[in-house]
């Protein structure tokens, strides 16, 4: 489906919890801080999320715009809800500007993760919607109208379905444009349409809150996570309530000179009679830095995160492919520290062409130059690349992801 970009999230919060009595469980407070504030704090601190719309019913308004305020909530945007479910999804659908990805995510359920976003973002790239879901535990009966049960269904086809449920933007518009019925999810709209939907692994812990007993169960939850509770922005860059995690990568790639294509090392065209075959640009100094970084952050590596037979990657520019570990690795919350790349090549002479190489590197991660080391060296004659048969490259990536102390 194409490059994960341009996310916007919704989240519906405008719902008239009856069920919980005189509480209203959008505000009520979950671990030190309102319930809403717990998902949308998430959605604030993941970089690939350029727009939060959340709908609140009309009571809830000041108090939601109020909120926004205080913890800073720079995407976001305020604004009414409908009085059923899929009213407020259409609202919120319609003051999304420029987003491809839609994210979809109860206000009621607080316990979204950046793990559980990217997740998702992964997954809905193969079919264009996919949902947040975990196994059924128990034994599921259905019954007739006198409570005799009728069938036993194989529990291991069964889910239960949670939020976030993302989508691309043109899916899920048309599934409501189309929607007539009442559905109890997104997901539903969407199979109405007649798409299918992929699910990908929950968290047993993304509860959502519906009653006074959910919401003592989630108190409980809050407490085993502290972390996520004072999760930024409540705390300030430098706060001691800061902890930094540090992770380092380290990559490899080679490839053979051939006659007929042309040599492109870290980003730049290098003049000379040969280039390095392969199914992008080739380029190893960028290849060995994105499996340095997919595997600091644990992603894989480059052949199972950018497999060679698909046919987007035919003659793909590998700086391209490195945007993409970017904004993976912006969506986990890691930002690049430092990167220390050699290239190992006989021939050409590669020194004059080092200054652009980490000016092309750096400008793809979003780093400056100063934190993009790049060297060129030979085997001395030694090896297919002392024999000018190919050339190599290795690298490593540090970064750092920040975490508030418990």
């Amino acid at each position: 489906m194409g490059k994960v970009s341009g996310v916007g999230v919704i989240v519906v919060a405008a719902g008239k919890a009856e069920r919980m009595g005189t509480t209203d469980k959008i505000f009520a407070s979950l671990g030190g801080k309102p319930v809403l504030a717990w998902s949308v704090d998430i959605c604030q601190r993941c970089s690939l999320v350029k727009q939060i719309i959340i709908t609140l019913n009309n009571n809830n308004l000041k108090p939601g715009q109020k909120l926004k305020e205080e913890r800073a909530w720079t995407r976001a945007t305020i604004c009414l809800g409908g009085a059923q479910r899929q009213d407020s999804v259409r609202e919120g659908i319609r003051k999304l500007k420029g987003c491809d990805w839609v994210i979809i995510h109860d206000g009621a359920r607080p316990f979204l993760t950046l793990d559980l976003i990217q997740n998702g973002l992964e997954a809905v790239r193969e079919t264009g919607a996919a949902i947040a879901a975990v196994p059924v535990k128990d034994t599921i009966k259905f019954t007739d109208d006198t409570g005799l049960i009728t069938e036993t269904p194989q529990r291991n086809k069964l889910w239960v379905g949670q939020t976030p449920q993302i989508f691309s933007f043109d899916i899920i518009n048309k599934a409501y444009q189309k929607l007539t019925a009442e559905v109890t999810d997104d997901a539903a709209a969407v199979e109405r349409s007649g798409h299918k939907v992929k699910i990908y692994p929950g968290d047993y812990n993304n509860i959502k809150i519906s009653t006074p007993e959910d919401l003592a169960l989630a108190e409980i939850i809050a407490r085993l996570n502290p972390e996520q509770s004072k999760c930024p922005p409540c705390y300030p860059e430098g706060h001691e309530g800061v902890k930094e995690e540090l992770r380092v990568g380290i990559g490899y790639d080679s490839h053979p000179l051939v006659p007929g294509r042309k040599l492109v090392l870290g980003g730049v065209n290098i003049p000379y009679d040969r280039g390095l075959l392969g199914r992008s640009d080739a380029d190893v100094a960028t290849h060995a830095v994105i499996d340095a970084l997919c595997g600091a952050a644990g992603l894989g590596d480059i052949g199972t995160r950018f497999p060679s037979e698909e046919p987007r990657h035919e003659g793909i520019s590998s700086l391209d492919l490195l945007n993409e570990i970017r904004k993976l690795l912006e969506g986990k919350s890691f930002k690049v520290t430092n990167i220390d790349t050699t290239i190992i090549a006989q021939r050409p002479k590669l020194s004059p062409f080092v200054p652009e190489m980490r000016k092309q590197i750096s400008q793809a991660l979003g780093i400056k130059t100063t934190q993009v080391t790049i060297k060129a060296t030979s085997t001395d004659g030694l090896g297919f690349i002392g024999r000018e048969e190919g050339i190599a490259a290795q690298s490593v990536a540090l970064i750092q992801r920040k975490n508030a102390r418990g």
